[in-house]
């Protein structure tokens, strides 16, 4: 849509924060939405396992009825990349089958995303963006991962970006631009926003037309039903197993599987063991427990070695709080979470500070969970005037409407059911009130914080970071008088980033490098196409596992047909 007035009117009403709080109302209830009745390939045979029977990887399938069919090409996992890889591969006349965990492909975190960074569309065209060239975005995501990606499949996953937006907007799916949204052309001229597309629609509504269009050409699904282990003969991929409903073992051959399960944020014990027992929240959907990372491991891939995420810039969290933070109205359910990223005083559990609190607030996607992940724990500190102010006008305001993106879209803009949650996050033992700055130091055991706050009161009062290089619209002085207030926050992720090892070509890769015939890897399953800390790009995950998607068909039907 173009950046008229009208058409910025429209976009003011799907404000980013509303679009956010209508995905957290379907990231807490997605699974229980069967909305999609599920259509399975015709079984050629079914019989009952032995109490013994044993897959080639030790697992169980004693007393679960078998039902053995084949498939062109089989797609695990119906969120971002498992489905533009089914629509990709059923626009071509191939009859995809896409097994799907959850009881609808809803309950992916595909349903609730803001949307995709993509390169060279109509949309941006539309909107008046000629930044967001391949090149552009290509240079962009490279340069920040440092040669820690494999960069010619950056370029190649980019090749099929455009491809995978104009199959969305054929599918009857709509986005709008950051500069629609705001009518700001400065967003045309930011590499970091000029290739985001939101989605107009969230949850079924976005989930059912592309669904629809993939069963209209031929494409078929199994809901409720776990992918288990890819069959190998002779090397070579062979078929796959999956459960149904905890009763159906289905026995699938196909000479092609394409593994898009999504990360592995439901598993705790993947989460402890892949960021070394560091506490962190998971917000999306419980789902995603590394089973395609599993199934890889199991047939001789590799793994990249570094685990990320991509964080939450809605607030903080805490472990303690647990994993809803919102209440039935998809409300935070305690408004005191989002000091986090507020950019104010940030502390290490030694009540010093580590980093550059502007990030957190200019970049809370990347830098919210880097500052979990790096201490484990971190500190917020703020005064009584600064903690009424964000209750009763804002922060946004009280800092004196700063050029501040994420202040201007602020979720929650004004905090004002944080004074009666306050005791709740004393009670669950992340916040603490004093006098004092002793006193509140004395909680958490932040044995410097008392020396810390001098120190960066006299920044702030000279107007100039000198220890880390805080903006000075940030530097607000801690100020005696009404008391102060001390949170304590962890990591909180929509997503796990890493994972399996791949050629350029999407292809699973053992530890001598060599690839593994018919197995395909999409989604932020693709260890080989994210980094850590996650890209500054909005968007930048959805993007690349849209584009992997339609990659890994168009690689499927190459290697399938030679």
């Amino acid at each position: 849509m173009p950046a008229g007035k009208e058409g910025t009117m429209e976009m003011k009403n799907l404000s980013r924060r509303n679009l956010l709080k209508l995905a957290g109302a379907g990231m807490m209830g997605a699974t229980a939405a069967g909305f999609l009745a599920g259509c399975g390939p015709v079984p050629s045979e079914s019989k009952s396992v032995e109490a013994s029977a044993e897959g080639a990887s030790g697992h169980d399938y004693s007393g679960l009825e078998v039902q053995q069919s084949e498939a062109y090409a089989v797609v695990a996992g119906g969120g971002a990349a498992g489905l533009m890889a089914a629509y990709k591969l059923a626009k071509e006349g191939k009859k995809p089958l896409v097994i799907e965990k959850g009881a609808s492909c809803a309950s992916s975190n595909f349903a609730k995303l803001s949307g995709p960074a993509a390169c060279d569309t109509t949309v941006q065209a539309a909107s008046g963006i000629t930044l967001a060239t391949k090149l552009n975005v290509y240079n962009q995501l490279t340069t920040w991962a440092k040669g820690s990606v494999n960069t010619k499949l950056i370029s190649n996953l980019l090749d099929y970006s455009s491809e995978a937006v104009q199959d969305l907007l054929d599918m009857g799916l709509t986005f709008y631009t950051y500069v629609d949204y705001t009518g700001d052309p400065k967003y045309a001229n930011d590499i970091k926003w000029a290739p985001l597309h939101n989605f107009t629609q969230e949850g079924e509504e976005r989930i059912a037309p592309v669904v629809a269009a993939i069963e209209d050409l031929g494409g078929s699904f199994i809901y409720n039903c776990e992918a288990t282990e890819v069959i190998m003969e002779g090397g070579k991929v062979a078929g796959i197993r999956a459960i149904e409903g905890g009763k159906v073992l289905h026995e699938i051959s196909t000479p092609a599987v394409f593994l898009a399960t999504g990360g592995f944020g439901g598993s705790e014990e993947m989460v402890k063991d892949l960021f070394k027992g560091i506490p962190v929240c998971n917000m999306g959907t419980p789902n995603n427990t590394g089973d395609g990372i599993r199934m890889a491991h199991e047939v001789g891939a590799v793994s990249e070695e570094f685990a990320g995420l991509v964080g939450n810039e809605i607030c903080g969290s805490n472990v303690k709080h647990g994993n809803a933070m919102y209440d039935e109205n998809w409300n935070l359910n305690n408004e005191n979470l989002a000091f986090a990223i507020y950019g104010g005083l940030v502390l290490d559990k030694t009540g010093e500070r580590f980093m550059n609190e502007e990030l957190l607030a200019v970049d809370p996607l990347v830098y919210s969970g880097q500052a979990g992940l790096a201490q484990g724990k971190y500190y917020v500190l703020v005064d009584g005037e600064y903690y009424d102010a964000c209750t009763e006008e804002g922060v946004y305001s009280y800092l004196g409407e700063p050029d501040w993106d994420f202040g201007r879209e602020m979720f929650y803009p004004v905090l004002s059911a944080a004074p009666g949650q306050f005791e709740a996050a004393v009670s669950e033992g992340w916040a603490a009130k004093g006098d004092t700055i002793a006193e509140v130091a004395e909680v958490f055991g932040l044995d410097h914080l008392e020396e810390t706050v001098a120190a960066y009161n006299a920044l702030c009062q000279a107007g100039k970071d000198t220890q880390f290089g805080k903006d000075p619209m940030f530097l607000t002085p801690i100020k005696e008088g009404k008391g102060y207030y001390l949170f304590e926050y962890n990591a909180a992720y929509w997503t796990t980033l890493g994972g399996v090892r791949t050629n350029d070509h999407l292809i699973a890769l053992t530890g001598d490098n060599e690839p593994i015939e018919g197995l395909y890897i999409g989604g932020v399953n693709m260890g080989s196409a994210f980094c850590r800390p996650y890209y500054d790009i909005k968007g930048a995950a959805c993007g690349l596992s849209i584009a992997s998607g339609v990659m890994a068909a168009t690689e499927m039907i190459s290697y399938i047909e030679g």
